[in-house]
This record gives C-alpha cells, structure tokens and sequence, in this order.
C-alpha cells in the first residue's frame, strides 16, 4: 500500500512542478513545498471514493470518479490536481488503491428487544 501512494505522490509532485515550471510565473516556484506532499485515503472519514491530497498545512479532498473537490484547499495547486488526474492512468490507479484498501465494515442487525 506504502509504495503505491509513494508512486502516486511521486507522480503528482513531478506534474506540479512540470506544469508550474512550464508556466509564466516559474520565477514564483518553491520547490521545497512539495518535499512533504502526501496522498492519502481515509474510508472512515467519507464513504465516496476520495483521496486527499496535503502540501504542507493546506489539504484538499478529491472525488476519484469525477475529480472534483469535495472540500479543503490547496491555494494556487488546486488547478494542477484535476489536471493530474485527468493524465492516461491516474483515475484508474486511485479507484485500484481505493477498491484494495478500502476495509468495508460489516453491518450487523440486531432485533428491536421490543418487538
């Protein structure tokens, strides 16, 4: 699980900064901010296929299916995300971790004393 959010974060960091260094304000890129960038999933927190992405104090939820946000704030990268994802296999390789992490609890029912 480690090395696939790893490639993952790997891949989102190159992108940023790819993208940004491409850009007319590459002067304005600190490239030490994304030395901290993590990707991660949190099932308890929202059922809906989700990532989160955090660059230092600032973090952001994304939507797998659709990319879009579903809360949080990552500032100026926020353009850069549903671009990422929008890359050949990115979608696909999210829904994979999220399908293979995701621990789906077991609902149990318990009959009403009362009935």
């Amino acid at each position: 699980m480690s090395s696939e959010f790893h490639i993952l974060q790997e891949s989102l960091k190159d992108f940023l900064i790819n993208a940004q260094s491409d850009s007319y304000n590459s002067r304005n890129l600190s490239l030490p901010k994304y030395n901290n960038l993590k990707i991660y999933m949190d099932s308890n927190q929202n059922r809906t296929p989700h990532f989160i992405v955090r660059i230092g104090i600032s973090e952001a939820m994304y939507n797998i299916m659709n990319g879009e946000k579903i809360g949080g704030g990552l500032g100026s990268d926020e353009r850069y995300i549903r671009r990422w994802m929008d890359r050949s296999t990115i979608k696909s390789d999210l829904q994979a971790v999220w399908k293979k992490n995701e621990k789906v609890k077991p609902v149990t029912v318990t009959e009403d004393p009362d009935d």
